[in-house]
């Protein structure tokens, strides 16, 4: 859709940025996964977008026969413990390795998990989509109307967001978690359980991308071809947040998908992604750490 009318757009636009704010803490959601991820194992994982889709496609198939909030529970969970098990034997090769191996070996890795998940679902299960729609359709909000689903996947988003900081800062799990990615000569030191903590990281990560999955499918539309693009943008995100801060994450993802959401109404989809990217390089230009991050 293109705006012919500036009017248009300024009338519509809390409706865009709501959409925009729905939208990047979805990707959010995933890219602070791939953050954590490579805080704690050096690894960028190629293949977690598809976790977004491991929950969606699960959550969509099971709720005919169990009801939408028991089936999308089981689709986190089970993205959740895909993740468990791509750590523990899918990665193992990797973790043998050290330094710019492990890097590579693991991008490698995860490059061919996501291409054989990419296959699988969109060859078993072609027209599976997640749509979630609450009887609510719409609110109003000082004279404006917006979408309840939406509005519903920002909060749930936040939420789980705002969970993941506490985690992070108020336990003893989230301190561990903190303390192996700072510095794991000396967590490990200290009698920190390293390979536990990246289990927990990993399945907390692909459970969050699992909970973005069905965050999306109540806010739009998610199927089997879905994971390469939630991937790439949430990569995007992680590097212009500052790839190894969550809060740059989250704060990246807001902005990014508010300009996806603006640059969408006004010159297409298409294009949208064009001008997500040239957003992301001029802050990268002018903050090569990214919004957060920290030089080395």
């Amino acid at each position: 859709m293109v705006a012919e009318n500036p009017a248009v757009l300024i009338s519509q636009l809390p409706v865009i940025i709501v959409d925009g704010v729905t939208f990047g803490l979805q990707l959010a959601l995933v890219a602070v996964g791939i953050t954590m991820i490579f805080g704690q194992a050096h690894i960028l994982n190629i293949s977690h977008g598809e976790f977004a889709v491991i929950a969606s496609v699960s959550a969509a198939l099971l709720i005919p026969s169990i009801g939408v909030f028991p089936a999308t529970f089981a689709g986190v969970a089970l993205a959740a413990a895909f993740g468990g098990f791509v750590y523990k034997v899918v990665l193992l090769p990797a973790f043998r390795s050290v330094g710019e191996q492990r890097v590579l070996l693991g991008l490698f890795i995860t490059l061919g998990l996501y291409l054989l998940l990419h296959g699988y679902f969109t060859n078993q299960f072609p027209t599976v989509y997640l749509s979630i729609r609450p009887e609510v359709q719409t609110i109003t909000i000082m004279g404006m109307s917006f979408r309840f689903s939406a509005i519903l996947s920002a909060l749930i988003s936040l939420g789980l967001l705002m969970l993941l900081a506490a985690l992070l800062r108020a336990t003893i799990i989230g301190k561990a978690i903190r303390a192996v990615s700072q510095n794991e000569t000396g967590a490990e030191i200290t009698g920190i359980p390293i390979d536990r903590m990246r289990l927990i990281t990993f399945v907390l990560g692909c459970g969050l991308a699992g909970a973005a999955g069905i965050m999306r499918g109540l806010a739009a539309t998610i199927g089997p071809e879905s994971g390469i693009e939630i991937t790439v943008l949430a990569l995007l995100i992680s590097v212009v947040g500052g790839v190894r801060s969550i809060l740059g994450t989250v704060i990246s993802g807001v902005l990014l998908g508010i300009v996806y959401m603006v640059a969408s109404f006004l010159v297409g989809t298409f294009m949208s992604v064009v001008i997500m990217l040239l957003a992301a390089a001029v802050v990268l230009l002018s903050r090569p750490e990214g919004i957060l991050g920290e030089f080395e």
